[in-house]
């Protein structure tokens, strides 16, 4: 939506509303997706906060801001509608953080080591086992 393919996203809008269910999560998700491509589509002042946040606010502030719409997203205290409205809004802060960098907007999780893994020790009693298997 940055690029004003106004057009683009719109299809891309009615075919998240063609999928979406009648359920008050999907209501709230499209509603803020229709609201973001209105703010984007005005230049008024008084829509204009998640963009300029987004566009002057270093990746330390669009990252707490990607993590305060995902609690309100999580946290049953919330409506489903107001559930479904953040993790639009955290979906695409998190699209829209990972295509400005390179790099992942979320620091990947270090990789588990693995543990050591001994070789199987010999059972001496293993072959009165597989003597009376046979």
């Amino acid at each position: 939506m940055e690029e004003r393919a106004w057009t683009d996203a719109e299809k891309e809008l009615d075919g998240i509303r063609q999928k979406a269910e009648n359920a008050l999560w999907h209501k709230g998700y499209v509603k803020a997706l229709e609201g973001l491509l209105l703010t984007y589509r005005t230049n008024d002042d008084k829509y204009i906060y998640l963009p300029k946040m987004l566009g002057t606010g270093g990746d330390e502030s669009i990252n707490q801001l990607r993590k305060e719409f995902g609690e309100f997203a999580a946290n049953e205290i919330h409506g489903e509608y107001d559930r479904g409205y953040f993790k639009a809004l955290e979906d695409y802060v998190t699209l829209l953080s990972s295509m400005k960098s390179p790099s992942p907007a979320i620091s990947p999780t270090p990789p588990v080591p693995e543990e050591k893994k001994e070789s199987p020790k010999k059972d001496a009693d293993l072959e009165r086992y597989t003597a009376e298997s046979s």
